[in-house]
């Protein structure tokens, strides 16, 4: 059975030390993930913009092909991807 009892002393030690390993910690985290972060929203930024990009250009020139030509563009590429 062990009849060790820590000082008051070196429980607020023990505390202390527990704190600033938390704090190391928190801070090794934050400079880590703040170099992960800033490529996957730069990168997620990105493709977000070229798929929106995209959608309005076909957008777009669907709208003036159904206006000037009478073209339906949305059915010509549906149909000939379902054809096949």
């Amino acid at each position: 059975m062990n009849t060790y009892r820590p000082t008051q002393s070196s429980n607020y030690w023990m505390i202390a030390l527990k704190l600033l390993i938390l704090i190391l910690g928190l801070y090794i985290s934050a400079l880590v993930l703040n170099i992960v972060f800033t490529w996957v929203f730069a990168i997620t930024f990105f493709l977000i913009r070229f798929v929106v990009i995209l959608v309005v250009s076909f957008m777009v020139l669907h709208f003036f092909l159904k206006l000037l030509f009478k073209i339906d563009l949305l059915h010509f590429v549906t149909s000939k991807l379902f054809l096949k």
